[in-house]
């Protein structure tokens, strides 16, 4: 083992079927035992199929044809296929609920030792030790169809690591945790590779976090265009779109050429920069920037809600809420906080145990989800989920026919334009890449024009040039006077948002709600609903410049300091 790789590719090219474009074309990599390497890249880069091919998925589970070979802790999986790494290879899926098959979560994590025929007690010991290591007794117990997408992920991995692997390969390991949970979820898998020798490969849109413990950084974008450090591949980067952290984005804005990659400096460089900035010019900087003139018209009225599941579970408790006409409202909070279940509420999926909820002064538990869907469309965390047809134009008209319109393909195909969707639309959603998945959910909801657009995590497996287009999606439906509610945990993307209120949720209840520029800069209230400060925020207030400013993103924060130079050199 000393001698051969944990993963080596050699000149691999993929196609799909049907397809005459390559997935993947000409890969090498070699991977040696105990790296942490990260896979990174643009949306339909190819890094989910090459997380197939080093499982063995493709070519035995996908077809297509594949040239070049792979080899996966000795193993040739191209030949062998999946069967043969089990038990030495640990996986989670970029969809992780697809590979849960038990109802209760300590089955599910006893599952896979159960069909290689572990013995009982080891089985015993092992779902012991992978329950407390990551921190989900409180889930031991419940029923995985009731688990938020950040629970079932932390199961998912729970599963993989209770087979003691000595390879673990995650698609997306970041897409569905809370702040916390990532911070958690990192200093597992760096506990992993450095303590236990675990080698970890993790294919991933979110670096912010994550390249402080990489050792080697890999951009992938069909073709291998970097493999090393990765601080040496920001230039890259930044130059594909990619999800850079924020302070790199900050520092290229100011012209520094060689930005810091972590907090710590940072925060020493920016310290510079204020010395001889007049910060008192910027007192309380850009409040105004998301003000709006809003109508006063109530469009959602919470009151009292509590939810309480079959199971006894209380989902939320006691909420009170106004959405008006022209918000956008950003519910945040941790995994399993109950931002999910409330939004169901919205157009009647689930009606409340005790108080009420007003659509456009409907009562939600006196109409039906057909009814008030006309006014409230919902985009779901997981987009499969509101798939009905065979490809995505008739997605898109299912839509259309549902909500009474006329069978108007023209329609149907503009709002694909819009999306950058109408060169795919002839092929299945289920053969779409994540992010086109989730852009073809937003069509089809938009198409109709509900005066409500909820999202549910609309960021989570999409890379930076994406999360920039959903913005100017966002944009333009609040220009038309739109209502959008969006849950999130992704602070990144919340930093740049036109939102003009953060509800802040915990266990069930709104602890707190707000302006964003007061909400994000809370260090303690976010703390207490398990959320991190955005990276701009936490950089200026550990640099003790929050009195004076609060820009909430790297293109505020630069401004302020190239805007400070001109006035000193002018």
């Amino acid at each position: 083992m000393k001698n051969r790789p944990a993963v080596e590719l050699r000149d691999v090219t993929y196609y799909y079927p049907n397809e005459s474009t390559p997935a993947l074309e000409n890969v090498s990599l070699r991977v040696s035992y105990g790296e942490f390497i990260v896979v990174a890249g643009p949306s339909g880069g190819g890094k989910s199929t090459l997380c197939k091919i080093l499982l063995g998925l493709i070519p035995h589970l996908y077809g297509g044809r594949l040239t070049g070979e792979a080899y996966v802790d000795g193993v040739n999986v191209v030949r062998e296929g999946v069967k043969s790494i089990v038990g030495r290879v640990g996986a989670v899926l970029q969809v992780p609920e697809n590979q849960v098959v038990n109802i209760i979560v300590e089955e599910e994590i006893a599952f896979g030792l159960e069909n290689v025929l572990y013995e009982p007690d080891v089985i015993v010991k092992r779902v012991d030790e992978v329950i407390e290591g990551l921190g989900i007794s409180h889930l031991r117990n419940r029923a995985t169809y009731t688990l938020s997408g950040g629970e079932v992920q932390r199961v998912a991995l729970a599963s993989a690591l209770a087979y003691k692997p000595r390879i673990l390969i995650l698609d997306e390991p970041l897409a569905h945790l809370d702040p916390i949970g990532v911070r958690e979820l990192l200093s597992i898998l760096h506990r992993l590779y450095s303590r236990d020798g675990v080698t970890v490969i993790a294919i991933e849109h979110r670096l912010t976090e994550l390249a402080k413990y990489a050792t080697r950084l890999v951009i992938l974008n069909k073709r291998i265009l970097f493999d090393g450090e990765p601080e040496r591949a920001l230039e890259h980067s930044l130059t594909l779109g990619m999800d850079v952290p924020p302070i790199v984005r900050l520092f290229k804005n100011i012209g520094v050429s060689n930005p810091p990659l972590r907090l710590d400096d940072a925060i020493k460089e920016l310290q510079v920069l204020l010395k001889n900035i007049d910060l008192s010019n910027f007192n309380n900087y850009a409040n105004s920037s998301r003000d709006r003139e809003l109508s006063r018209e109530e469009v959602i009225v919470v009151e009292d809600l509590w939810y309480v599941y079959s199971s006894g579970r209380e989902a939320l408790r006691g909420i009170n809420l106004e959405v008006r006409r022209g918000d956008f409202i950003a519910i945040v909070g941790a995994n399993g906080a109950g931002k999910t279940t409330l939004i169901k509420h919205f157009n009647g999926l689930l009606k409340p145990s005790r108080g009420r909820v007003l659509v456009f002064s409907k009562d939600t538990r006196r109409h039906t989800v057909a009814e008030l869907s006309r006014h409230v469309g919902i985009v779901f965390q997981n987009p499969l989920h509101q798939f009905f047809e065979e490809n995505a134009l008739r997605e898109v008209m299912f839509t259309l026919r549902s909500m009474g319109f006329n069978n108007d393909e023209g329609r149907a195909m503009s709002i694909l334009k819009s999306l950058n969707l109408h060169s795919l639309a002839n092929k299945s959603p289920y053969e779409l890449s994540v992010g086109e998945q989730r852009r073809l959910a937003i069509a089809s909801v938009l198409v109709y024009e509900p005066e409500v657009i909820v999202l549910d995590e609309p960021t989570a497996g999409i890379d930076y040039s994406l999360k920039m287009e959903l913005l100017r999606i966002l944009l333009n439906l609040l220009e038309k006077g739109k209502t959008v509610i969006m849950t999130t945990h992704d602070v990144e993307f919340l930093a740049h948002a036109p939102v003009n209120r953060v509800v802040l949720m915990s266990s069930g209840e709104v602890v707190a709600q707000g302006d964003p520029r007061e909400i994000l800069y809370d260090a303690q209230l976010l703390a207490k609903a398990r959320v991190t400060l955005p990276q701009i925020p936490e950089l200026v207030s550990m640099a003790k410049a929050s009195s004076y400013m609060k820009p909430l993103n790297a293109e505020e924060l630069a401004s302020i300091v190239n805007g400070s130079r001109c006035m000193r050199s002018g």
